[in-house]
């Protein structure tokens, strides 16, 4: 499974760069015992219809769901935008 998180809200073509990883853990990484990769996009924010419209072309095995959806733990467990950017920038 591949997650990524977004902090803002979907844009079609965050569904791109998700596929892009999925195709690269495929090509890459998965063994002919694992199961078919699944990309998980989670993000801030979704419009159902852009979204429904964004994964009606998508080739590969993918969802999209916002935060909220996500029980209350693991919405706690997920790194805040700030503890993101310090990871990213060197502790910036």
């Amino acid at each position: 499974m591949v997650v990524e998180l977004k902090t803002g809200a979907f844009r079609p073509e965050n569904l791109g760069q998700l596929t892009y990883y999925v195709a690269l853990v495929d090509d890459r990484l998965r063994r002919d015992h694992h199961a078919e990769t699944v990309g998980l996009l989670l993000v801030g924010g979704k419009n159902d219809a852009v979204v429904r419209y964004a994964l009606s072309a998508a080739n590969a095995p993918v969802g999209v769901a916002s935060y909220e959806l996500l029980p209350p733990d693991l919405q706690r467990s997920l790194p805040t935008e700030a503890q993101l950017r310090r990871a990213l920038l060197g502790g910036e």
